[in-house]
């Protein structure tokens, strides 16, 4: 194991010596230390103890030059960066075209060492897909797809944008003042249990494709909720057979970084946002603490 570790003291002197630091050595360690426990903390959201040896913190060797050249790029003011900026807790990564950006500046630095054959391909494989999904970058990607989609959309329904009142019967007086006699108002469309066709032969204007996509999105929230608490359920039976007492206990940490960390994050954050279903949870499995099992952050 010790052949297999570097201490991330040795990480700081290279950042050290590619900076020419040496005359602020140790405000330069301090700052590092602070950017390694952002990246610790709000990325791989390891367990800082499974990394730490009487005292001292170490990373595997395959992760230490992916680490490094992230935390170059953290401190290096010499251009603007969303890098920097996101280090220092400035980037909105809930926003979809800044989560891309982010992704774009991130994903070159991490397979940097990969191609220098620094690192292997596994460990390179492993930071992008911990990355992508500690920013939401595959969510981020779909949601401008589907933006995109909907505005080609928007401008190729212009001419079923119409407000006119059909079926309306108007009445005009002597005066030239008018009335409504009648007025024609169409029944909404409602696309349960219908096919396909049968809803698209019932929409007549650009309101009621809107209508119908409004629908759509309450049957797949309703769908992902659902199909979320039946994973989980599953994940509660495992925690209960296992008696374990975090949920990434059973993980080989051959990196610090793990897709799995992020997964169990977001159902705890799911299991926040909806503490019925948590309780519900426990309540068929026989457990408690169900949340608290898959929080990573904060440790």
């Amino acid at each position: 194991m010790e052949n297999n570790r570097i201490s991330l003291q040795a990480i700081y002197d290279e950042i050290i010596q590619h900076y020419s630091w040496g005359n602020y050595e140790e405000a330069k360690k301090r700052l590092l230390r602070k950017k390694y426990s952002f990246l610790q903390k709000n990325l791989v959201l390891c367990d800082p103890t499974a990394f730490k040896e009487k005292g001292a913190n170490f990373v595997p060797a395959n992760d230490a030059p992916i680490i490094r050249d992230l935390l170059i790029e953290a401190v290096n003011d010499s251009e603007d960066s969303m890098i920097v900026d996101w280090f220092n807790g400035n980037v909105d990564t809930s926003d979809s075209l800044t989560a891309t950006l982010l992704y774009m500046q991130l994903k070159p630095v991490i397979m940097k060492p990969y191609i220098l054959g620094e690192t292997d391909e596994v460990t390179m494989d492993e930071w992008l897909r911990t990355v992508s999904a500690a920013i939401n970058h595959s969510t981020a990607r779909n949601t401008l797809a589907i933006k995109r989609s909907l505005e080609n959309f928007r401008n190729s329904s212009l001419p079923l944008d119409a407000t006119i009142g059909y079926g309306d019967i108007i009445a005009t007086y002597e005066d030239g003042t008018r009335s409504f006699g009648l007025r024609g108002e169409r029944s909404p469309i409602d696309i349960k249990g219908k096919t396909v066709e049968q809803i698209l032969d019932e929409v007549g204007t650009q309101d009621d494709y809107f209508a119908v996509l409004a629908q759509m999105l309450d049957l797949f929230d309703a769908h992902a909720k659902a199909r979320a608490r039946e994973h989980i359920e599953t994940l509660a039976m495992a925690k209960e057979a296992f008696e374990a007492e975090k949920a990434d206990d059973a993980i080989d940490r051959d990196s610090i970084a793990s897709e799995y960390v992020i997964w169990y994050q977001r159902v705890h954050d799911f299991l926040e946002q909806n503490p019925e279903v948590c309780k519900d949870i426990e309540k068929k499995v026989g457990t408690t603490g169900l949340a608290e099992f898959f929080q990573m952050r904060g440790r």
